[in-house]
């Protein structure tokens, strides 16, 4: 009698697939600069009202140097990071909503020359314009030009309402 034994071979194929979505790559933060900081002589603070509406009473001029010079102080060379532009149209719908700000630095009270925004966000990102940068147009063109704080900061939008008496 003969027995032949024949062994079972079992191959297991493992593959691992591994990919990134543009979307939520991590990208690397940079400290950003404001540009021409000592130039600016007035900074706009502006708000919405219940509405998503600004007006005299969600808006204030502030022309006192000290005051500008420690705004600026407090948000320059931020850590930020430049999101995919989904994530900065997103965050831009939110501007019409009550309890974010619009604080734009220039070097005259009528902005038409050098002006500089940075948007405050009640969760407490910020959104700064690319230096020397575009503005973003109403369709979202020019939004790859703004970058968004790497952490979030809500103390510091408080001390800016308390620093610069912000009421609204």
């Amino acid at each position: 009698m003969e027995f032949e034994i024949f062994q079972d071979v079992y191959y297991l194929h493992v593959i691992f697939l591994n990919a990134c979505s543009l979307e939520t790559t991590k990208t690397k933060s940079e400290v950003l600069e404001i540009p021409n900081e000592d130039e600016y002589t007035t900074l706009l603070v502006q708000g919405v009202d219940e509405d998503g509406v600004s007006s005299e009473s969600t808006s204030k001029v502030i022309t006192d140097i000290n005051e500008i010079q420690a705004f600026i102080e407090k948000v320059n060379k931020m850590e930020v990071v430049q999101p995919p532009n989904k994530e900065l149209l997103e965050k831009s719908k939110e501007l019409n909503k009550k309890g974010n700000y619009f604080f734009i630095l220039s070097d005259k009270e009528t902005m038409d020359n050098k002006v500089y925004t940075i948007n405050f966000f009640r969760d407490g990102r910020i959104m700064f314009q690319e230096p020397n940068g575009k503005k973003q147009d109403a369709n979202g063109a020019g939004q790859k030009m703004m970058y968004l704080s790497k952490e979030k900061h809500s103390d510091v939008l408080l001390e800016m309402k308390e620093l610069l008496n912000i009421k609204f």
